[in-house]
């Protein structure tokens, strides 16, 4: 017999969402009475939040049209009154896309609700149209049309799987990319990624690595980079040579804002790569805006920026 919450306003919810889509798209996994109390922590595995004994029902939330992405929630029983929580994804369609996928759903999530209204059928409704952008959880099976893009994708990466890195790229090792936090704006997604590097033959390789192994950058509306390396001189590693530049990937003059704003944080021997679904509406000016917010999000994760050094540079003095 399926579990269903104490919550009354939830369980009616569920019961439309269910009632409207198939009826496995949310699915109550755990229920428990406002009153009780408990020291026991549920294991729902790799979690964005540890704390669960504060959510009377956890639910698995199936995306509709998208059978390989599903997330874990968790709601309070004051709900509709407080936010629900993404605790977590229960599949997705490829390794790595778990966090992204987190992210987008909690902006989702933050933008529909309001205090003292439901809100799962709208955030269902806004996921069904963000995803398919993303290419994350996509079916295997769909229309060639809207296919090509993932398949072309999809095949450059079995093509490169075959080879190896230093064959491929050029590379000892694949690279470490830091990413921003994902930010959506009228369902457009923007995600910012930063990594070390020593030379432009380095930064450009870990650019064409990206984009040949990871389809949904591949399929992406745009990947506009950006990048600022001192490099050595000759063989002899005397001197040192200033490299910066950008990519705009068809975004007119986003490569150049991004770069300007590497200037203006003065950080050195590291690439910047914003990618950017495209939703269906126009931005227009803020476009830019939420491109360096990535950018500058993902430079500051990665510890490029001044503040950070210093500080690292205290540390180690005083270690002495």
């Amino acid at each position: 017999m399926p579990l269903i919450p104490e919550n009354q306003d939830l369980a009616e919810e569920i019961e439309a969402v269910n009632a409207i889509y198939d009826p496995d798209t949310v699915t109550v996994t755990r229920t428990t009475p406002a009153n009780a109390t408990t020291n026991n922590t549920l294991d729902l595995g790799s979690l964005a939040h540890s704390n669960n004994n504060i959510y009377t029902t956890v639910v698995t939330l199936q995306i509709p049209e998208q059978q390989h992405l599903s997330f874990i929630l968790g709601f309070q029983a004051s709900y509709p009154d407080s936010r629900p929580a993404v605790l977590g994804t229960a599949s997705t369609a490829a390794r790595g896309e778990g966090k992204i996928a987190i992210g987008v759903l909690e902006d989702i999530v933050q933008r529909t609700w309001q205090a003292g209204a439901v809100c799962l059928f709208d955030v269902i409704s806004e996921a069904v149209d963000v995803f398919p952008e993303l290419s994350i959880g996509q079916d295997d099976i769909e229309d060639s049309s809207t296919q090509t893009p993932t398949v072309a994708a999809s095949t450059a990466t079995e093509a490169f799987e075959a080879l190896s890195l230093r064959d491929a790229f050029g590379l000892d090792a694949p690279p470490e990319w830091i990413l921003s936090d994902v930010v959506s704006e009228k369902k457009s997604v923007f995600v910012g990624r930063v990594a070390r590097v020593t030379c432009l033959a380095q930064a450009q390789a870990f650019l064409d690595h990206l984009t040949a192994t990871d389809r949904k950058v591949a399929a992406a509306t745009h990947n506009i980079s950006a990048w600022r390396i001192r490099q050595r001189k000759g063989a002899d590693g005397e001197g040192e040579t200033v490299v910066q530049d950008y990519d705009d990937d068809g975004e007119t003059a986003a490569g150049g804002r991004l770069l300007h704003v590497m200037q203006l944080m003065d950080v050195w021997n590291v690439v910047v790569v914003v990618t950017r679904w495209y939703g269906g509406i126009q931005l227009g000016p803020a476009r830019f805006r939420l491109i360096n917010d990535v950018g500058r999000d993902a430079l500051v994760k990665g510890g490029f920026t001044k503040e950070k050094e210093e500080a690292e540079k205290g540390k180690k003095k005083g270690k002495k």
